[in-house]
């Protein structure tokens, strides 16, 4: 792996991406508190910075910088990547929190649907762009929903033929979640794992992005926890040795294959998702 080393090497840096969201902000108040560098991947570099500032008050963190990252589009989520080398740092870890739950349809830059481009297809670009860069025992993380299970993938994915807002969201998120099986795979040959997360259930309606359904599906159960659980199974997962999981709360976690029902669904997944990655890959990932 290209740990980009010196004779004074820079320590390796985490980034979440979607960090000023208030799972986000979570998420990274943690890192913060542990000491570990950070990237805040923000579409809102003015936001971003106003967190950075506070988490380094009080912190006392002070190796904390921003970066612009738009999902919308293959050319941005590129634009991010080059600047993220030229800091001449390897990567620890990389958070995939930022998503989408957009009401109505629209078709982004790259001419897929928008919360199919962000949740899923720059997304995985992002995560196989950085790869490269990330140090031995590195960790990637996506971010999941229980929705998932309550969709298939039509055989025209990654395209929409009949938009619904929840219907979306959800193919976006087993997609995902199916992927990063593929991604588990091929990326243990660099020491790097890869595991989904599923934040669930938490007292307020926005803390997690959008994720009402998780909190009417839990809620029947159990009582609403508060909202720092949301970031348990993130931070649980950015400390493990396993790959191909999904974490979930209550210390729950089980093989992202389980969500694996129709093997050629998989493999025309993977087959597509590559076909179209591979011509915005940095050189080096393509060789991965």
């Amino acid at each position: 792996m290209n740990t980009d080393n010196q004779s004074s090497p820079k320590p390796a840096v985490y980034i979440v991406t979607g960090a000023t969201d208030n799972m986000g902000t979570l998420i990274s108040r943690r890192l913060a508190e542990q000491g570990k560098p950070l990237v805040l991947a923000c579409r809102n570099v003015e936001k971003a910075q106003l967190l950075a500032e506070k988490l380094t008050a009080t912190t006392r963190n002070r190796d904390i910088q921003c970066l612009a990252l738009d999902l919308s589009s293959f050319g941005q989520v590129n634009d991010f990547v080059t600047r993220l080398r030229a800091l001449g740092r390897p990567v620890a870890a990389l958070v995939n929190n930022a998503g989408t739950l957009p009401r109505h349809s629209s078709t982004s830059p790259d001419g897929y649907e928008h919360c199919i481009q962000v949740n899923f297809l720059s997304t995985v670009l992002l995560s196989m762009a950085v790869y490269p860069i990330m140090t031995q025992g590195g960790r990637i993380i996506l971010s999941t929903s229980i929705s998932r299970r309550l969709v298939s993938l039509p055989y025209e994915f990654p395209a929409v033929s009949h938009f619904t807002q929840i219907g979306a969201y959800a193919q976006s998120k087993l997609a995902l979640t199916l992927f990063s099986i593929y991604m588990s795979t091929i990326m243990k040959t660099g020491r790097v794992s890869v595991n989904c997360v599923n934040p669930g259930v938490i007292k307020t309606g926005v803390l997690a992005l959008h994720r009402w359904l998780d909190r009417a599906a839990d809620y029947i159960v159990n009582p609403l926890p508060d909202p720092e659980a949301g970031a348990i199974p993130t931070m649980r997962a950015l400390e493990s040795n396993d790959t191909g999981f999904i974490f979930e709360g209550n210390d729950k976690q089980t093989k992202a294959s389980t969500m694996l029902k129709n093997r050629d669904v998989f493999i025309k997944l993977c087959n597509d998702t590559m076909r179209i990655i591979k011509k915005h890959l940095p050189d080096d990932a393509k060789a991965k």
